[in-house]
């Protein structure tokens, strides 16, 4: 069920299977570095990519072809967003004034990933300091989707997995950076409990919302990812697992309750309704017991709570940030070169709200009702996690940031298209998106599993369930 983008050979592997080829000798790091660098300028002329060096990766896979060195990741290049801090590389967070930003020092996360054998050949584009969701940049150009480049990708990450630059990507989630564009491109995207990952090193939009989220084209690419950004397994890899359905591939869910939030499944596009409705007959098929849970309540909190905690949050936040990487940039700098107006636009509420500070305090407290009223809810459901579309559209029109049309109405784009994800981001709640299938029109629709804080493990082994009966419909 993922993206047909016509992908064969090395560009389709997945993490574990590269891993496979090049310890057995059938193909060489070099052979696999270039056959994957070839889908580079397709990649951007889509505008997925923000920078690149080709030849430090090249002088890398030459180093492993005459010692192969014993790590998950060796040999593995992964795409990561360019918020996120890459040694030699410029953290510009899609904005102009930060073009020149080349960082000295690896993020955490990346510390992480290199100690595993990963290698970090290129930066992918983003909404301008990730202020919205659409990923359209008037400093870099937009993300464009690999179906049609007439819409748009969510973020170029998304972009580089799934045109085969890269097996995996390390994204930032706000409020569903990592899930929503994987939803939209036809990949997997994981959003951790806020904390599993270290935080800095990254760009920031808002500390007590920002991580980093790993994209894969599989699920079990995720767990691994996941296990090395978390520091559980630093050298090794944690184990496949293979997933055996019987003939009618009934039986793989059988007692697990997942709850099902009407929220979340109405006013949806009528593709992603059509791709939903058969995404959880297969579940139920599969012996899933599927029962209603109500989170009006939560959401109703956490919505607005949210909006006010990133406004206060981000500009202290990207203060912090420029001045401990020594940038010598000012906030005064970085708003002079924006090139959005929408991204303006917020900035200057970010100046007032940065001042609301008893406004601040309440929406924390607000928060915090919202999560307990979260968790309660799924409690009393006794539900493994949620299950509902990771977002209620498809991939829009590039430049369609203002409004569209959804059941009948006008609709925020940019709020629409990330309002079922933005709740895990508010709550620090984990979440991950499958893909489901694809619309008549050819677009990839993302489920998504959501559940409470730290059952990171739980989720993602639900996951691999749930991937393996919908490849199975």
């Amino acid at each position: 069920m993922t993206l047909d983008t016509g992908l064969s050979g090395p560009c389709s592997w997945d993490i574990r299977t590269t891993r496979r080829e090049l310890v057995a000798g059938r193909i060489s790091h070099v052979e696999h570095l270039e056959a994957l660098l070839e889908r580079l300028p397709v990649a951007e002329r889509l505008g997925a990519v923000l920078s690149a060096d080709p030849e430090l990766a090249r002088a890398c896979a030459h180093a492993l072809d005459r010692h192969e060195t014993e790590g998950p990741l060796t040999g593995i290049p992964l795409a990561v967003t360019d918020v996120v801090d890459v040694a030699g590389f410029p953290t510009t967070g899609g904005t102009r004034a930060l073009e020149h930003n080349v960082v000295d020092r690896d993020a955490p996360v990346v510390d992480r990933l290199r100690e595993a054998g990963a290698l970090l050949p290129v930066k992918t584009t983003l909404h301008e300091l990730s202020l919205g969701s659409t990923a359209r940049n008037g400093s870099s150009g937009p993300a464009r989707h690999p179906a049609d480049p007439a819409l748009g990708a969510g973020s170029g990450s998304a972009v580089a997995v799934a045109v085969g630059l890269a097996p995996a990507a390390v994204a930032a989630d706000t409020g569903g950076g990592a899930r929503v564009p994987a939803a939209l491109c036809g990949i997997v995207g994981f959003r951790p409990t806020l904390g599993r990952y270290p935080a800095s090193g990254l760009l920031p939009l808002a500390h007590s919302r920002d991580t980093a989220g790993p994209m894969a084209r599989t699920v079990d690419d995720v767990v691994l990812l996941d296990a090395l950004l978390a520091g559980e397994h630093p050298r090794g890899s944690p184990p496949a697992r293979r997933i055996e359905l019987d003939d009618e591939g009934g039986g793989a869910l059988r007692g697990v309750r997942l709850g099902v939030p009407g929220l979340f499944t109405r006013d949806l596009e009528p593709g992603v309704d059509t791709i939903l409705g058969a995404a959880l007959r297969a579940l139920e098929a599969a012996g899933a017991e599927l029962v209603d849970v109500d989170l009006r309540g939560a959401h109703e909190l956490a919505a607005p709570a949210g909006m006010a905690i990133a406004l206060h949050e981000f500009l202290p936040d990207l203060e912090s940030y420029l001045h401990d990487a020594g940038t010598g940039h000012t906030l005064a700098a970085v708003r002079d070169g924006l090139t959005s107006p929408a991204v303006r636009r917020l900035w200057g509420l970010a100046e007032v709200f940065r001042a609301a500070v008893d406004d601040y305090r309440t929406a924390l407290e607000d928060r915090r009702s919202a999560l307990r009223l979260y968790t309660g809810a799924l409690e009393a459901a006794g539900v493994t996690a949620l299950v509902h579309p990771a977002s209620p559209l498809t991939a829009r029109p590039v430049g369609d940031d203002g409004s569209g049309e959804l059941a009948g109405r006008r609709a925020p784009t940019s709020a629409t298209v990330t309002g079922h994800a933005d709740l895990a981001g508010v709550l620090g709640t984990p979440g991950i998106s499958i893909p489901a299938g694809r619309t008549a029109e050819g677009l990839p629709v993302g489920l998504e599993l959501a559940g409470v804080p730290r059952s990171d493990a739980v989720l993602l082994d639900l996951a691999r369930t749930v991937e393996a009966v919908l490849r199975e419909r």
